[in-house]
């Protein structure tokens, strides 16, 4: 017998940042893109903040990658990457962590993040954004990627500042995908890092061009969070059972293992936008509709007093 059901409070969508910038828009396409108007890379003034987490032992880094100038290897013009030392514009750089530069809808980089034999003095590829759906994408030194050849399952799209930039998903890795024009949401350089293990993990917390936020993870509510005292960020499908998942129909969201100190249940698309909002305190289910979403991929963050974000994903078929 289920238990009673409490019903959610949808929201618009509306965010207030660091600094104001367009509302995002998620629209998702057939993969039949041909008519779109490709968003190249950035060449200056773009920023990829990045999270890194290990569970043994327990470690949790923030990092920011930025472009900023130009310079010339071997006859061929590159845009410089930094580690930096502060994240508003005009860049300040920091340690120079490598050269990119694209080339046909290919994005090719010198890096000192590659793993492999010989790359870091040599040029990788690091994106192919040319590539179609049932295509086999190829990263990293002699075409060896982190997670092998990985195959290109369908391209969606999403409007970002009034133009549609594909996105790229993989048959095998339910989650990551690529954004034309900002790349992996593992991390800029993640297609020539090393496989993550289980206890590892690399992701992309916003990307920022010019300073307006281009694409924000559903976990965090800002770029740069502030991350003191942040628990297991990985631990949420431990507390939390959604049944089914995927979505068909409706499903039942349980909470019986939830922190009482959980106060706020929330679905977001894969731009960072609020689609749905539930408060959940002293609550032990909710129930989610299929006919209330567009089908796709969604991520879902629990949040509460303490400021600690657990999250998840959900899809809606």
């Amino acid at each position: 017998m289920l238990k009673k059901v409490h019903s959610c409070t949808y929201l618009k969508l509306k965010y207030a940042f660091i600094a104001p910038f367009l509302f995002l828009v998620s629209f998702f396409l057939s993969t039949n893109t041909s008519g779109q108007v490709y968003v190249p890379f950035p060449e200056t003034n773009a920023i990829w903040s990045e999270i890194f987490t290990c569970q043994q032992p327990f470690e949790v880094n923030t990092y920011q990658y930025g472009i900023s100038g130009d310079t010339t290897i071997s006859n061929v013009l590159y845009h410089k990457i930094y580690q930096l030392t502060d994240t508003l514009f005009p860049l300040a750089p920091g340690e120079f962590c490598g050269a990119i530069r694209e080339d046909n809808k290919k994005i090719y980089v010198i890096s000192c993040n590659s793993v492999f034999p010989g790359s870091g003095n040599s040029e990788v590829l690091l994106y192919d954004f040319s590539k179609k759906a049932g295509d086999t994408v190829f990263v990293g030194q002699d075409g060896i990627g982190p997670e092998g050849d990985l195959v290109i399952d369908h391209i969606d799209s999403v409007l970002i500042d009034n133009n549609y930039r594909r996105t790229f998903h993989f048959t095998t890795m339910l989650g990551y995908f690529w954004i034309e024009g900002i790349g992996s949401t593992r991390g800029l350089f993640s297609p020539i890092m090393g496989v993550t293990t289980g206890y590892q993990k690399w992701r992309l917390i916003c990307h920022d061009q010019d300073g307006d936020v281009k694409y924000l993870n559903p976990e965090f509510n800002t770029c740069f969070p502030v991350l003191e005292g942040v628990g297991d960020l990985d631990n949420l499908e431990r507390q939390v059972a959604i049944i089914p998942n995927p979505v068909t129909g409706q499903s039942v969201v349980k909470f019986d293992n939830m922190d009482k100190s959980m106060q706020v249940f929330e679905i977001y698309n894969l731009t960072g936008q609020v689609v749905k909002r539930c408060e959940i305190a002293n609550k032990s289910q909710i129930i989610l509709n299929r006919n209330d979403f567009k089908p796709g991929n969604y991520f879902y963050r629990i949040s509460g007093y303490n400021q600690i974000h657990l999250s998840g994903k959900i899809i809606f078929k």
